[in-house]
């Protein structure tokens, strides 16, 4: 949750800056930050779960069931994991070897979360957790997904006015900030 205060912060940040100033400084970009601050967030966190699981399931304390169950390791990767000589350094290279091939792997979007968790041993979050409120939840992660999106590869362009950002207020990065700490809430209750 370090990772959402964080995101909080930024967008503290930018409203100090724009009183301040008063209104010649814009701290939309201090927003913008926050907001993708917080997808961030949520890819940390889900990664934090999955090489968690993976890597109890690599050493053998946990299990998972079905094809999803796949995390894509080397030959190499394995033979550093079985060849460690003490449990400390098995662990060690387990979580080494886990953790590079994730990556590789970016969890952001509602099928990319869904199908990491599944793969080891959690299936089905959306309807799990949320319920008859999954398709709603996974709308509005798309709609901060997309955003962030924008914001990193567009520099948030707004498509209808070229040469101009797309607006964004302090109300909206806090709206978004509390969509993804809210999911990252309900599913560590599953987890």
């Amino acid at each position: 949750m370090s990772d959402v205060a964080r995101a909080r912060d930024i967008v503290a940040l930018g409203q100090s800056i724009e009183t301040l100033t008063v209104g010649r400084v814009d701290g939309s970009d201090m927003y913008r930050a926050a907001l993708t601050q917080a997808v961030s967030a949520l890819d940390h966190y889900v990664h934090g779960v999955v090489l968690d699981r993976a890597t109890d399931i690599v050493l053998g304390r946990s299990t998972t069931t079905g094809s999803a169950g796949k995390v894509g390791m080397s030959f190499s990767a394995v033979g550093q994991v079985l060849s460690a000589s003490t449990p400390a350094d098995k662990e060690l290279a387990a979580r080494t070897q886990v953790s590079a091939r994730l990556s590789l792997e970016t969890y952001q979007r509602s099928d990319d979360i869904g199908a990491a968790l599944a793969m080891v041993g959690i299936p089905k979050v959306w309807s799990s957790v949320f319920g008859g409120a999954a398709g709603s939840t996974t709308v509005a992660l798309g709609l901060i997904v997309t955003r962030r999106n924008r914001i990193v590869h567009q520099s948030d362009s707004d498509p209808l006015t070229p040469g101009a950002l797309t607006p964004l207020l302090s109300a909206d990065a806090l709206a978004s900030i509390a969509t993804v700490e809210s999911i990252v809430v309900a599913i560590d209750s599953h987890c």
